[in-house]
């Protein structure tokens, strides 16, 4: 029988508990049109003895060592080059899936689209009830979607993808927001950034929605992302500079490849994504609690950061307005200002905290 969708889970060091409700939760949906790839990229922990676990019990289940460490990037480009199915769903092994998934995707299986766009929610401890999908038909997108959401991607700018209708709860940066056809990516030679440590699923969208002629929504809650307080997005994170280089070279390269001298682009990217790496290059670089810096170097470190293109632009240019993010405002004023002693003060988390509250009560 033909296999229609691959499930290709990205496994590192996790915790076992939520490596084993990951797979359970899915393997009791698999069946014959169905697999599991348990790619795991050299865990030192017992992660892989786990997959191997239940890849020895059940026939649909893979389980793939990377026989070298490669980041994320790697394993999803394993997973691609490895999936047997139609359609290919990136996961990663600490977040959950519906209990209705596999039923739902195949029911679409058939679709002429090359991207089927999904829902997610976050949870903490346990995901939100659930009820079975009643959609019976898939949200087309217009032909001009593709590069709404390729540009949305690039720059992280939602408003230009406003009219299309897609909710909070649609969140296509990220690769487990959508499923994918394999032919699609194949034809395209679509492929993650080896190397890139943050906001590999961004660039690989950025190409992806770009080509894409065919693109639906599917108004339903497919995965359920665990908003894990000790997570890669909370930790302190030392070589976070060089990480944005290495990542602005690669937006560089999408934008020179796609969207050469268009200037609207380069502001919503400097409005946009630039602000918000300097937001989290302050929160979990200079500001973070666990930096053992001193205040000098921390202080150095700002300075230096906000010298550099496109964060100097970026700053010296933000808009708010059409940003839509007023709770950056503070912080972007005080670097323009160089404000060092203010930035990092309790004021910004307050400031920034107000904004955030008042935006939520009043979406």
């Amino acid at each position: 029988m033909t296999v229609k969708l691959s499930i290709g889970t990205a496994v590192y060091n996790l915790d076992e508990s939520f490596l084993r409700k990951h797979i359970e939760g899915i393997v009791r949906q698999l069946n014959d049109e169905t697999e599991l790839l348990l790619i795991d990229d050299c865990s030192t922990n017992n992660s892989g003895e786990v997959c191997r676990e239940y890849a020895d019990k059940y026939d649909m289940v893979r389980y793939i060592n990377m026989g070298k460490n490669g980041g994320l990037s790697a394993v999803r480009n394993r997973t691609i080059s490895e999936a047997a199915g139609e359609w290919i769903f990136f996961a990663d092994g600490d977040d959950l899936l519906s209990d209705h998934f596999v039923e739902t995707a195949l029911r679409f299986s058939d679709e002429p689209q090359d991207i089927i766009i999904l829902e997610r929610l976050k949870f903490i401890d346990e995901k939100q009830e659930e009820e079975p999908c009643t959609v019976t038909e898939l949200t087309c997108l217009p032909e001009e979607a593709g590069r709404e959401l390729s540009i949305s991607c690039l720059c992280l700018d939602n408003t230009i993808t406003k009219d299309l209708g897609l909710p909070a709860r649609a969140f296509y940066h990220a690769a487990w927001g959508a499923l994918y056809r394999k032919e699609y990516l194949v034809e395209n030679d679509l492929l993650f950034p080896v190397g890139q440590k943050k906001a590999q699923d961004s660039v690989f969208n950025t190409m992806a929605y770009y080509y894409a002629k065919r693109i639906a929504y599917l108004p339903y809650v497919m995965y359920f992302y665990r908003n894990n307080p000790g997570g890669i997005t909370q930790r302190y994170n030392p070589d976070l500079l060089e990480i944005y280089t290495m990542l602005n070279g690669h937006f560089e390269k999408c934008i020179e490849k796609l969207y050469p001298g268009d200037a609207d682009v380069r502001k919503r990217f400097n409005n946009h994504r630039a602000i918000l790496m300097l937001q989290d290059y302050m929160r979990l670089n200079v500001l973070h609690k666990d930096n053992p810096k001193s205040r000098d170097e921390r202080k150095q470190d700002f300075l230096h950061f906000i010298e550099i293109e496109p964060y100097k632009t970026a700053i010296a240019e933000f808009d708010p307005k059409a940003s839509g993010r007023w709770e950056l405002s503070y912080g972007v004023s005080l670097a323009r200002r160089k404000k060092f002693i203010e930035y990092g003060d309790e004021k910004y988390r307050i400031v920034s905290g107000v904004y955030r509250r008042i935006k939520k009560a009043l979406s």
